[in-house]
This record gives C-alpha cells, sequence and structure tokens, in this order.
C-alpha cells in the first residue's frame, strides 16, 4: 500500500508539471519547428549521445579496475546502459543505480566495495558537472536569477562537504557518532571502501578524467539540440548558460517523480524560453526525452540479452 501510494504521489507531481509545460505549447508552432528539423543533424547529435555511454561506462569502469580480471569493459558498458533504462522504467532518476549494483556484485565476494563503486560514479560524475556550472557561472557576464546561483553554490558546498569527509578521515568519524551504533558499524564499511576509492590517485585522476569528457560531450548534445529547434541565426546562445541550466535540469530528476518526467521538462522552459522562446524551448525538451529514451531502448533490449561475460567469484 505503501509504494502505490508512493507511485501515486510521483505521478501526480509529473503529471502536475507535465500540465505546466503543455498549457503554454502552441502545437501548431511546436509541430512546425519539429517538422524543419535537420534530418542529418538530428542523426549526429544520436550518434554524439550514444558515444557519452562508452565514456560513461569507461569511467566507471576505471573505478572497478581492480577488478577488471573479473569484470570486463563490455559487462560495464551494458549495464551502464541497463540503469539508463531502469532510470526511465522505475519511479525514480537513481533507480539505475540500485539495479547496477545489483549486477556488479552477483556472484561476487566483495559485494559492497563493488556497490559502492556505483555510488562514487555517481559522485564523480555529480562533481565534476557542478564544478563546470561553478565555472561557468563565474565566466558568464550577464546577470543571472539569484536563486539559480544560490541553487548551484549549495550543490558546490554539498559536494565539497562529502569531498571533505572522504580526505579527513577525523571528520568523518566525528560526523559518523550522530548515527546509532548499528548503524555506524554499516557505514563505517561502506566509508572505508569510498574513501579507498578518493584517495587512490590512479583512479580518482582516470575517472574524474573520463568524466570531463562526459560532461562535456554531454552538453554539447544539448547545446546543439537547441540550435537545432532554434526559430533563427540571430538568436544569441552563450555555450556557458547550458554548464548553468543543464546541470539544475538534470539534477532535478531526484525530485519525487516519474524519473524526472514534468520537471525536467518544466526546467527546459523554465530556463531556455528567454533564448529561444517557449515553442523552442519545449521542443528542445522533447528532443531531449527523445535522446533519453533511445538510451531506454538500447538498455531495455541489452536486459532482455544480457549475460554477464567474465563475472566469476574471487
Amino acid at each position: 500500500m505503501k509504494k502505490i501510494s508512493t507511485i501515486v504521489i510521483k505521478s501526480c507531481v509529473s503529471i502536475f508539471f507535465i500540465f505546466l509545460v503543455l498549457r503554454k505549447v502552441d502545437f501548431s508552432q511546436l509541430a512546425g519547428i519539429l517538422k524543419n528539423v535537420s534530418a542529418p543533424f538530428l542523426i549526429w547529435i544520436f550518434g554524439l549521445n550514444y558515444a557519452i555511454t562508452f565514456f560513461m561506462a569507461l569511467r566507471w569502469y576505471f573505478i572497478v579496475s581492480d577488478f577488471k580480471q573479473k569484470i570486463s569493459f563490455l559487462d560495464i558498458w551494458k549495464l551502464s546502459l541497463i540503469g539508463l533504462y531502469f532510470n526511465v522504467l522505475l519511479p525514480t532518476g537513481t533507480g539505475g543505480d540500485a539495479v547496477k549494483i545489483i549486477y556488479i556484485t552477483r556472484n561476487q565476494q566483495e559485494k559492497l566495495r563493488l556497490g559502492t563503486s556505483v555510488i562514487f560514479d555517481r559522485l564523480i560524475g555529480s562533481s565534476t558537472i557542478v564544478a563546470m556550472a561553478i565555472i561557468s557561472l563565474l565566466s558568464y557576464e550577464r546577470d543571472l536569477p539569484a536563486r539559480l546561483t544560490f541553487s548551484i553554490a549549495l550543490l558546490l558546498i554539498f559536494i565539497l562537504l562529502i569531498w571533505l569527509l572522504i580526505f579527513w578521515n577525523r571528520l568523518a568519524i566525528f560526523t559518523g557518532r550522530i548515527f546509532p551504533h548499528r548503524i555506524r558499524q554499516k557505514l563505517k564499511a561502506f566509508y572505508n571502501h569510498l574513501r579507498n576509492y578518493g584517495i587512490n590517485s590512479r583512479i580518482l585522476f582516470n575517472a574524474v578524467s573520463a568524466s570531463i569528457i562526459v560532461q562535456i560531450l554531454a552538453i554539447y548534445v544539448q547545446y546543439l539540440a537547441a540550435n537545432l529547434v532554434s526559430p533563427g541565426a540571430g538568436v544569441s546562445l552563450p555555450f556557458q548558460i547550458f554548464f548553468i541550466f543543464i546541470p539544475i535540469i538534470w539534477l532535478s530528476a531526484i525530485v519525487p517523480s516519474l524519473g524526472g518526467l514534468g520537471i525536467r521538462e518544466y526546467g527546459y522552459f523554465f530556463f531556455f524560453t528567454p533564448y529561444i522562446g517557449k515553442d523552442a524551448a519545449i521542443a528542445m525538451s522533447f528532443l531531449n526525452l527523445m535522446l533519453i529514451l533511445s538510451h531506454a531502448i538500447a538498455g531495455g533490449l541489452i536486459f532482455l540479452f544480457f549475460r554477464p561475460g567474465r563475472q566469476n567469484s574471487q
């Protein structure tokens, strides 16, 4: 009953934000924009979008490099796509991480260490995109809403706090005292694995390098999508704003909803309307949804036929 009520609440949130977007749509204008989309340009965007998954898998593969004799890169790539599939299928934007943990730890002895790799991978991704947002925010000359700047600043503080806990062991021990003893023991094992990943300079450098490529490519795809639906060459689209707006839109998937559906689309409408107009902004959100679904379809097909390659127990 509790699960059903949770899904109902999340569905209502998504429906509410979809309604907010749809009531602003001029469907004739939207259809005209989508009809005039360049097919070769669109194919190029989808191709780049799939290339991103390679570097996403590479980032995670660097993190689990100690297990490379037992887990192949191809399996990591497949699991990355399966995770994207479940991010769409499950009523949460992070449901894919849970599925990846289940698969990566199957028939393995060091289950917690491997499971922690998924969390660390998510941390690396979030850290690099927030860092890029801060750099873009500092270099962007036009005024932005104070709430946006404040939101990114809060994200930065949260990310820095996590890294401080990873690198400063004494602070982590002190913070852990607020938890009951039973929970503290479980968190200690998880923290030790997270810290071991974080203080390993080889893993950290390789994972961050791959993550920077992921984020730049992902933002570039969004930039191309905006230009694809833009009403004219006279529209100003500073590249920096994509590093500022897109992270906020992506992180909106954390809000209880059906995988961020509705909230994400409203984010595109809210942030990009001043630059390309409301109809083009909605068309951009629709195109982004197609990109997400294309990953999900590939992940769903892999999920149906996935068989681990070299995932043997240690």
